[in-house]
């Protein structure tokens, strides 16, 4: 090729070199995708042990989580460790229907650790079976709903409150001095009702009979032991006991690892690199979603189903 000036030259080469550096990113883009994608199609399908601790706040991770391993090919079953006071009541439900809707598709068991009472035990009822270990603290199985009074604290600081209301009992019970009857009649008869729910979940989940119904009815804690002997839960084990439960009851591959469920990885830096690229020229890329986070309000309001240990 013959050129009329330097420039002419200059912009050639500089051209070249950039359809040379996109030529070499291209084919190192389809080899590193290929080595992935040969590696994912070559694995084995294993059983998934998912995590469910601390106090329920919200659930919307955790049904994310339980919806992402419903859809995954490579998933046979799923193990859910469960060591939670429990929390929030809608949180519990939440995550118990969805617990229901995945043991339609795919063979769950739950796995009672160190605690699972309350709002952790009624989730755990969406499970196909239930274990949990000899001194697992569980039951208290019921609803509550806690507020403070912070009228004298005011009081001493010479803040004063005042309020107009549409109603006698909107905003009751409030921080604001001593409940009246009416709205703890009004509060008590939610809790009743919920209460209730929470109960007839529990008896047609387990077939409890009518002793063993007054038996857990006041909200006390069980060991597994006991929670044994009440039919709360089915048998003492850990996750390997629910492994075998799975095999010989679902059908399971016994070859199938236990693996524990993690968010995918942070992509490294010649990951995004190459993201970045292949967007530029419009190519769609599995880790375009790795890059978005998902912020989430933390929102503790609302009844709750979770087991306190107080100490004076």
């Amino acid at each position: 090729m013959v050129f009329i000036n330097n420039s002419d030259s200059k912009g050639y080469r500089r051209r070249l070199f950039f359809w040379r550096t996109i030529s070499v990113i291209t084919v190192a883009i389809i080899v590193y995708l290929s080595f992935e994608n040969q590696e994912k199609s070559s694995s084995n399908d294993y059983i998934a042990n998912y995590n469910i601790s601390g106090l329920l706040i919200s659930a919307d991770e955790i049904i994310e989580d339980l919806e992402e391993l419903k859809s995954n090919n490579e998933v046979n079953s799923i193990i859910i460790s469960v060591d939670s006071p429990g929390g929030t009541t809608v949180s519990a439900e939440e995550i118990y229907l969805k617990l229901k809707e995945v043991s339609l598709v795919k063979p769950t068991a739950i796995v009672m650790r160190n605690i699972a009472t309350s709002g952790a035990y009624l989730l755990s009822l969406g499970g196909d079976v239930i274990f949990s270990r000899e001194n697992t603290i569980t039951g208290s199985i019921g609803v509550l709903l806690q507020w403070a009074r912070i009228d004298e604290a005011l009081s001493k600081l010479g803040i004063e409150v005042n309020e107009i209301k549409s109603g006698k009992l909107k905003a009751e019970p409030d921080f604001f001095g001593e409940i009246d009857e009416a709205a703890q009649q009004v509060t008590k008869e939610i809790i009743d009702e919920t209460f209730d729910w929470f109960l007839r979940i529990v008896k047609v989940e387990r077939d409890l009979n009518p002793t063993e119904i007054m038996k857990i009815s006041d909200g006390r804690i069980f060991t597994g032991r006991q929670a044994i002997e009440l039919n709360l839960v089915d048998e003492i084990g850990d996750k390997n006991d629910a492994k075998r439960w799975l095999i010989e009851n679902k059908g399971i591959d016994s070859s199938s690892p236990i693996i524990d469920y993690g968010k995918s990885k942070k992509p490294s830096f010649i990951e995004l690199s190459l993201a970045n690229i292949m967007d530029y020229f419009n190519i769609s890329t599995p880790y375009t979603g790795r890059i978005r986070s998902n912020l989430s309000l933390i929102n503790n309001g609302g009844l709750q189903s979770v087991w306190e240990q107080r100490t004076n």
